[in-house]
């Protein structure tokens, strides 16, 4: 009984919303890594580890870390 079974092409979840998050936002077509807003490039540069889980936990940077543009 050998019937001929084309192979399965694993994509895995490209393509597919897994979850929805008010933390981050991935955007992977633009290269894009967002926390509560902010581009991680830009926590990298200019924040700690304390102010990072500060910025998850409360939605906003400690008054002391504010980014000015």
């Amino acid at each position: 009984m050998d019937e001929c079974i084309l192979p399965v092409k694993n994509t895995g979840l490209r393509g597919v919303d897994v979850a929805s998050s008010k933390i981050c936002d991935v955007r992977g077509k633009e290269g894009k890594l967002i926390y509560r807003g902010f581009l991680i490039e830009d926590l990298a540069r200019n924040a700690g580890f304390e102010e990072v889980c500060f910025l998850l936990l409360y939605e906003r940077l400690p008054k002391k870390l504010v980014f000015k543009d």
